[in-house]
């Protein structure tokens, strides 16, 4: 399957190739038509390049691949603590199968990385109603929103769940909501255990996280892998423990400051720079799975 995706230039080539042999519904796939098509399908290709190796061992046997797609998922809460970072660290992307929604953690060079989760078609209650975004409200009063799905992909995104939700109306309702997934051997992985039981895959653990960045800020987000946001956190808290309290320690030490300020200053430091870092951090942490190696 890699060998036919990087066979081609063009998405074009894909679309009357016989997909028979393959889990992908390269008809379905590549749909887009009007302005600004061709670049939407060339980035789709070269999505579909850099995460096909692994997209193979997390499908099942007879699973198609229907629809293929990015975005962000979104949480207003991450947004009012981590700002931009928030979209570096949530972008993802999006396969719509037959069977579920492969929810993938990408980086902005559309790379694959450590977080996989599914969404079980059954566990949808219905779409939600907010122009420029997919949401999806779930059974378990949970609600994901992606933004930044391109537009031209989230009519076909809408039909096909909308068709999902109607086929599965006289099923049990699944109360699972987004499942997370095993990063090596794509089992589902219940809470968050220290490793996986089907693969023994050991994994990081996002109360360690918080931990470290209590510690100091960026070190839980360095042990988390995601290194620039880590260094940028440990970089923004020296600069701020040098900006407000080594004045006050030389004023100490000369006898003009008060160890008092001093101590208060730094427990505000500690309280409102590490303490918020820490549960940032530990929120993150807890977004999925991360490999411990």
């Amino acid at each position: 399957m890699e060998a036919i995706l990087n066979s081609v230039s063009d998405p074009r080539d894909l679309i009357d190739r016989p997909d028979s042999s393959t889990p992908y519904r390269f008809n379905r796939i590549f749909h887009s038509e009007g302005f600004g098509a061709k670049r939407l399908e060339k980035k789709r290709l070269k999505l579909m390049k850099e995460i096909d190796p692994q997209i193979q061992r997390l499908l099942v046997d007879g699973e198609r691949v229907q629809v293929v797609s990015w975005g962000i998922d979104f949480s207003i809460v991450d947004y009012c603590f981590m700002g931009a970072w928030s979209f570096v660290v949530n972008q993802r992307a999006l396969l719509f199968t037959d069977r579920r929604i492969l929810i993938i953690q990408i980086n902005s060079r559309r790379k694959m990385l450590d977080l996989k989760a599914q969404l079980r078609y059954e566990a949808i209650e219905k779409l939600g109603r907010q122009w420029g975004v997919v949401a999806v409200m779930l059974h378990n009063k949970k609600k994901l929103t992606i933004t930044g799905v391109p537009r031209k992909d989230r009519k076909a995104i809408r039909t096909l769940i909308e068709g999902k939700i109607q086929a599965s109306r006289t099923a049990t309702p699944l109360m699972a909501g987004v499942e997370n997934l095993c990063p090596r051997c794509g089992h589902r992985v219940r809470v968050f255990p220290e490793r996986c039981k089907q693969c023994t895959q050991s994994f990081k653990s996002g109360s360690r996280a918080g931990w470290l960045s209590l510690i100091f800020p960026g070190l839980g987000g360095i042990y988390l892998g995601h290194r620039w946001l880590g260094v940028a956190e440990l970089f923004t808290a020296l600069l701020i423990w040098g900006a407000f309290v080594i004045p006050l320690g030389a004023d100490v030490i000369s006898k003009d400051g008060s160890w008092i300020e001093l101590a208060g200053v730094a427990g505000l430091i500690f309280l409102f720079v590490h303490g918020a870092n820490c549960w940032i951090t530990r929120r993150v942490g807890y977004k999925g799975i991360y490999p411990a190696n």
